[in-house]
């Protein structure tokens, strides 16, 4: 059973640049910083609440020579993020020097980052409980972003994507989420800001394998299925051909650093351990 979104995953072209924003402004935490383990070469960024719960988290992998984006068709659009009721003026003042484009609507706070991700902050009767709440930032709790509420799906057929959420996903549509009728005859370009998944959460890695499947029982097209140690994916795409993960809650960040030093090192699951030397050689390499 899907019990809700575990993180989205998106592109940047700096990973410097991205983790300021992220964590300096925006006040999330840097819970995992890693590699993308298809790509070692690739930094993977994971931000999210104080302990990196699964619903909470923004991934970034960073592509240095990133182009911009073409959203023609079949493409997520903008995502959207909880904050408390009465938080949206801070954050218009927050976020007004750092941020692309910005308007203020009746249902919340739209924005774009400097690799034009975007995001509409929108106002929830919630606080962030106090164990979750980051602690690096002068945000104050009552202010902080609580999780992430949904995003916008751009497909030619949204009939088809409603009818897959409701029979094969057992999922009813959450309130932010739109699925937007897409008619350009163009080919969608991957770029700065685009949206590569959106990961939905399941408790175990045994979930994911039942989820695995379901999905080759459906026909649908499997991308991957894989231990990725801090939790297990399967990936594959839906109808309209975007693509989706199911992930499951555990382990969890803290099988190798500590919940009080997430994201303060190079994190590398087990069986990239051996090539630490030559992983973060290139790394560094790529940050000059």
């Amino acid at each position: 059973m899907i019990t809700g979104i575990h993180h989205v995953s998106a592109f940047t072209k700096s990973a410097t640049e991205n983790r300021y924003f992220y964590t300096t402004i925006l006040g999330l935490r840097l819970v995992k910083n890693t590699v993308n383990q298809n790509n070692t070469r690739m930094r993977h960024l994971f931000y999210g609440d104080y302990r990196g719960n699964p619903g909470t988290l923004l991934t970034f992998f960073e592509i240095k020579r990133l182009g911009r984006a073409r959203q023609e068709h079949d493409f997520y659009g903008t995502t959207y993020l909880a904050v408390p009721d009465g938080a949206l003026d801070f954050w218009e003042e927050r976020l007004k020097p750092y941020v692309m484009k910005m308007e203020r609507t009746n249902f919340g706070l739209y924005f774009q980052d400097a690799d034009s991700f975007q995001v509409m902050l929108v106002e929830v009767p919630e606080l962030i409980n106090s164990e979750n709440a980051t602690r690096h930032t002068d945000i104050s709790a009552d202010k902080q972003v609580i999780r992430i509420l949904g995003l916008d799906w751009h497909v030619r057929n949204p009939d088809r994507l409603a009818d897959f959420w409701k029979q094969f996903l057992e999922l009813e549509r959450e309130p932010v989420t739109r699925f937007i009728k897409s008619d350009s005859d163009g080919t969608t370009r991957m770029g700065r800001g685009s949206i590569d998944h959106v990961a939905y959460r399941v408790s175990t890695k045994e979930a994911v394998a039942m989820w695995h499947q379901k999905v080759m029982d459906a026909g649908l097209e499997v991308v991957e299925f894989t231990d990725r140690a801090y939790f297990t994916s399967l990936y594959f795409r839906e109808p309209n051909g975007l693509l989706i993960e199911i992930a499951s809650d555990t382990p969890g960040f803290a099988i190798d650093e500590t919940v009080e030093t997430l994201g303060e090192t190079l994190a590398l699951p087990p069986f990239l351990e051996g090539k630490r030397e030559e992983i973060e050689s290139i790394l560094k390499e790529n940050d000059k």
